[in-house]
């Protein structure tokens, strides 16, 4: 293997197509590597090093800049919910396709573009790799907007966990269900639990 990516892979343990080819690597050269056994294809455009392990979250967030965890997911990674779910769940704006790559194996939610940064920021990975991920007020919003599309005793669960929770914070809480427009079903769930 070419210094180059030995030095790539000391820092990161994931090459994406752009990346490579920025390092001067065509994607008929990667193709070489992993039929040689140098590199392996852990998704469309992504590469590893042969004996590492795949971290699933971390591979999903690569394949967009659109890709935040949220629900399910989000509850997971928060603690939230000790379940960790089948299908991981990711939310995108609307106009902006998931990428097909992933589509098929994540759950989809869209949201108006303007709604898409509230509450957004970072959640470390079971693996140890920071993904893009809705906080945890943000995520209660999600699960009480997407009530009907949840699991009752996930939803009950994570409400529960939150509301007991030393970390919960129901004034931003309170803040984002109004820039969602929920602010009144919020408010029904939150005070039975308070």
């Amino acid at each position: 293997m070419d210094g180059k990516l030995k030095a790539y892979f000391r820092e990161n343990d994931y090459l994406r197509n752009g990346v490579a080819e920025r390092l001067g690597f065509s994607r008929a050269a990667l193709s070489g590597m992993v039929a040689q056994g140098e590199l392996r294809r852990v998704a469309q455009g992504v590469y590893a090093l042969p004996d590492s392990l795949t971290d699933e979250l971390a591979v999903i967030a690569g394949r967009s800049p659109n890709v935040v965890f949220s629900h399910e997911t989000a509850l997971a990674l928060h603690k939230l919910h000790n379940r960790i779910p089948a299908k991981q769940t990711i939310t995108v704006p609307q106009g902006c396709n998931a990428p097909r790559s992933i589509a098929a194996s994540v759950k989809v939610y869209r949201v108006r573009p303007e709604c898409h940064g509230i509450g957004k920021s970072e959640a470390l990975t079971f693996m140890g790799h920071w993904v893009p991920c809705y906080d945890p007020e943000r995520t209660v919003c999600d699960i009480i907007r997407s009530y009907s599309r949840m699991d009752v005793e996930t939803y009950s669960n994570a409400l529960r966990t939150y509301a007991g929770s030393r970390k919960r914070d129901l004034p931003r809480l309170m803040e984002y269900a109004r820039a969602l427009g929920i602010e009144k079903k919020v408010r029904k769930a939150i005070e039975v639990l308070v």
